[in-house]
C-alpha cells in the first residue's frame, strides 16, 4: 500500500466546499433588495482573493485559457451592447458579475488543486455531493416519500427560490414522476450527477487507505445510476450510457467497478420492481423516445435540430450576431424592446451562445468542449499508468456526460450555476498540469525502479 500524501494547499477546504455546495445547494440565497445574494458567489469571491497569493501554474501557461479569454471578451462586449440596446444597467451589471464568478471557477479550480491531497479533498466534496443530491431525485420520484421530502426541504424559499409552485406541483402527485432536486429540474440535477459520479468511481478505487470514505464513495456510485434514472430526462440518461461506452471502450479499469456495477445494480432492481410499477415513470421516456423516432421534426424534437441551423439564417439577416449577442440579461429581465431570441429555438449551447454572445463565441464553446474531451482523453490513455493519466481518467468521463446537456441544453450558458459546472471540470482538467511528471525525471526514476514500483497504483 501506498504511503498516503498529506500536503495540502492552503484554501483547499474552503474550494472543497465550493464543489459540495455546487453540487447541492448552488441556488442557497438570501435576498437583500430585489435581487438575491447567492452564498456560493461568496465563496467564489472568497476563493478568488485567496488564489492571488497562488504561484502560477506549470510552464507559466494555463491550458484552455486562450479560448476562455476570448469567450470572456465576447461575454463582457455582448453585454455591454445588452445594456445600450434593452437600457438594463443595473440587472446587466448583477447577471455579468455572476457569469464573470462562473467563468473565474476555472481559474480557481487550477490554482487550488495542486496535489494528490488536494485531488482527495475536492472527491469526498463530489462523493457527498452525489450522495445528497441522487437522494433528492430519488426521493422526490417515489410516491411514497414525494410529500414528506417536498414539505421538509423543498419547501424553504433559501434553498427552493421556487418553493410555493414546486410544493403545489408535488404534492398533489400520486404515482412515480420526475424528480427533482436542489440544483434546479430534473434535467440540470442529473446532469450533475452524471458529471460528478465519475469522480466518486475514482475515489472507490484510491490508491491509498480511505477508511469509512470508501463506503461513501460505494454508495454514491451504487445511487448515481438511480438518481439519473429517475430524472425520467433523455439527455442525461444518454449521459449515463455514454459513460458506460466511454469505460469499456477505453478500458478504464480503474473506474469500471464505480460505474459498469452500479449500472447492473441498478437494471436488476428495476427489473425485479417491475417496469410497469407505479413508483415509476418510465412512460415519458419511452414515448419521448418514440415520438422521436416516429416523428423526428416533432415539436420538441425539430426544436433542438433547429438550434443548429435557424442561428445560421439569423446571422445572415443580422450580421452584427458574427461578433457579439445581445447578452443573458435579457433572459431574467423584462424590458420594452423585444429581443431577438424570443421565440428561437436556443434548447443548445451553441444556439444559446449565439444568441447570448455571438457566432464566434458560438464555435469557441464548440471547440472548447472537444479541445477538453480530446486532451483529457488523451491523457487518460497516453498516460495510463502515471499520476495523471490517473486522474484525467474520471474528468473524461465528465465531459463525455456533459456532451448531451451541450448538445440539447442551455443552462451551461444561461444558468450561473451551469456554467459554475462547466468551468469546473475544465478547470480540474487543467490542473493536471500539476501531476505530469516530465520525460526526464520519468525515465531517470524508471532506472532507479521507483516509478516501477508505483506504477501498478495508477493502472
Amino acid at each position: 500500500m501506498l504511503r498516503k500524501p498529506m500536503d495540502t494547499t492552503p484554501g483547499i477546504g474552503i474550494f472543497a466546499l465550493f464543489v459540495f455546495m455546487l453540487l447541492t445547494v448552488p441556488r442557497l440565497n438570501v435576498k437583500i433588495g430585489p435581487a438575491p445574494l447567492y452564498f456560493i458567489d461568496l465563496l467564489i469571491i472568497c476563493l478568488l482573493l485567496l488564489a492571488l497569493n497562488k504561484p502560477p501554474m506549470p510552464g507559466g501557461k494555463r491550458k484552455f485559457s486562450g479560448l476562455i479569454l476570448a469567450i470572456l471578451m465576447f461575454v463582457i462586449v455582448s453585454e455591454i451592447f445588452g445594456v445600450l440596446r434593452f437600457g438594463t444597467l443595473v440587472d446587466s451589471v448583477y447577471i455579468t458579475g455572476r457569469t464573470l464568478l462562473a467563468l473565474s471557477v476555472f481559474i480557481i479550480a487550477g490554482q487550488f488543486v495542486r496535489t494528490v491531497r488536494d485531488f482527495e479533498l475536492v472527491l469526498r466534496a463530489a462523493v457527498l455531493g452525489v450522495i445528497v443530491t441522487a437522494t433528492l431525485m430519488i426521493l422526490m420520484s417515489l410516491p411514497m416519500t414525494r410529500v414528506q421530502v417536498t414539505d421538509l426541504v423543498f419547501s424553504n424559499r433559501f434553498l427552493e427560490p421556487a418553493a410555493s409552485s414546486v410544493t403545489e406541483k408535488y404534492t398533489r402527485l400520486e404515482d412515480g414522476a420526475r424528480g427533482r432536486t436542489l440544483v434546479g429540474v430534473s434535467i440540470l440535477g442529473a446532469t450533475f450527477i452524471n458529471a460528478a459520479w465519475p469522480l466518486a468511481a475514482l475515489m472507490l478505487r484510491w490508491p491509498w487507505p480511505m477508511g469509512i470514505w470508501r463506503a461513501i464513495a460505494a454508495t454514491a456510485c451504487l445511487i448515481a445510476p438511480m438518481g439519473v434514472l429517475m430524472s425520467y430526462s433523455r439527455g442525461p440518461i444518454a449521459g449515463t450510457v455514454l459513460i458506460l461506452l466511454a469505460v469499456v471502450f477505453l478500458g478504464l479499469r480503474r473506474l469500471s467497478p464505480g460505474i459498469i456495477r452500479p449500472i447492473a445494480f441498478g437494471v436488476g432492481l428495476v427489473m425485479i420492481v417491475g417496469v410497469g410499477s407505479q413508483v415509476f415513470f418510465f412512460d415519458r421516456v419511452v414515448n419521448r423516445f418514440s415520438a422521436t423516432i416516429e416523428d423526428p421534426t416533432g415539436e420538441g424534437s425539430y426544436e433542438r435540430t433547429l438550434g443548429y441551423v435557424e442561428p445560421f439564417w439569423h446571422v445572415i439577416e443580422h450580421p452584427r450576431f458574427l461578433f457579439l449577442g445581445e447578452g443573458n440579461t435579457v433572459r431574467y429581465t423584462e424590458v420594452d424592446i423585444r429581443p431577438e431570441q424570443v421565440g428561437k429555438a436556443t434548447h443548445s449551447l451553441f444556439a444559446i451562445s449565439y444568441y447570448s454572445y455571438g457566432m464566434i463565441a458560438a464555435f469557441l464553446y464548440i471547440i472548447l468542449l472537444f479541445s477538453a474531451l480530446s486532451y483529457s482523453t488523451a491523457l487518460a490513455v497516453k498516460r495510463r499508468g502515471t499520476p495523471v493519466g490517473f486522474f484525467a481518467q474520471p474528468l473524461v468521463l465528465s465531459m463525455v456526460a456533459l456532451l448531451p446537456w451541450a448538445a440539447f441544453g442551455h443552462a451551461a450558458v444561461s444558468a450561473p450555476r451551469g456554467a459554475m459546472l462547466l468551468f469546473l471540470i475544465l478547470g480540474l482538467i487543467s490542473a493536471l498540469a500539476h501531476f505530469k511528471v516530465p520525460a526526464q525525471k520519468r525515465a531517470s526514476t524508471r532506472r532507479h525502479g521507483n516509478v516501477d514500483s508505483r506504477r501498478p497504483a495508477f493502472g
